[in-house]
């Protein structure tokens, strides 16, 4: 039973297309920032792909992402997580290509802030839960709220912003972006 068991771990990291992904009742689905340069994505240190596949397995699929800085977006369907990680030429998207996460996007109703907002939940919830939140809509991304800031300081204050996309009045999306605060 035991080399079985070794036969099917080794299947599900070697072979190409299958997935081994972690059991989501493990995941905790909260998304936090503190002072490190890195996002907490359900209890665990994101920073580049090879942490991701160990946190959540690998993703479904991983593809280019149009925009002036290369980067390329793993997806976990399942998760309502993709993850957008930078890379050295445009459309190089193999894993050994990719570079430290870019943004963090979290679709999934699952999905919470430590303060307890939720994807789905109402804008006016949004509002109470963080009322010093502030509009982020200069980053291109739409109707999209400031909930807290972490990261290292630099010149302009933290870097990163755990943040919420709205739509329709409601929360659509979690998001760890980066924040042009030491430009």
């Amino acid at each position: 039973m035991l080399g079985l068991s070794w036969v099917v771990l080794v299947a599900a990291v070697l072979v190409p297309g299958v997935h081994a992904t972690p059991g989501t009742s493990s995941l905790d689905f909260t998304l936090h920032l503190d002072g490190r340069s890195a996002p907490l994505i359900a209890g665990h240190r994101v920073a580049t792909l090879p942490q991701a596949v160990r946190a959540f397995g690998r993703p479904a699929n991983v593809s280019s992402v149009p925009g002036t800085a290369p980067a390329c977006k793993a997806s976990w369907p399942t998760l309502g997580l993709t993850i957008d990680f930078s890379t050295a030429e445009v459309a190089a998207c193999a894993a050994p290509k990719l570079g430290a996460w870019v943004a963090v996007t979290a679709t999934s109703p699952r999905w919470h802030t430590n303060a307890g907002l939720h994807v789905g939940d109402p804008q006016r919830r949004l509002q109470a839960v963080y009322p010093q939140a502030r509009r982020l809509d200069f980053l291109g991304k739409g109707p999209t709220w400031e909930l807290e800031t972490g990261g290292p300081y630099c010149d302009g204050g933290p870097p990163l912003a755990l943040a919420a996309q709205v739509r329709a009045n409601h929360v659509s999306a979690l998001a760890v972006l980066h924040v042009p605060a030491c430009g």
